[in-house]
């Protein structure tokens, strides 16, 4: 996956992404292995990645 481009729900969990419920965020956040990654919501099914992080250090 690659950081500004567009997915669909169906993209993303074909992928292995598991979606983790969060407060605070105003983003959709998925999960696989150890990275964190962030989606902005562009509409009801699409998504545009916008961050892809370490999963340590986004629960510090």
């Amino acid at each position: 996956m690659e950081v500004n481009q567009y997915y669909s729900i169906r993209q993303i969990e074909t992928n292995g992404l598991v979606e983790k419920n969060v407060k605070d965020v105003n983003a959709s956040i998925f999960t696989k292995d150890s990275k964190v990654y962030f989606f902005e919501p562009m509409g009801k099914k699409r998504f545009r990645l916008y961050s892809i992080i370490n999963e340590r250090s986004f629960f510090l």
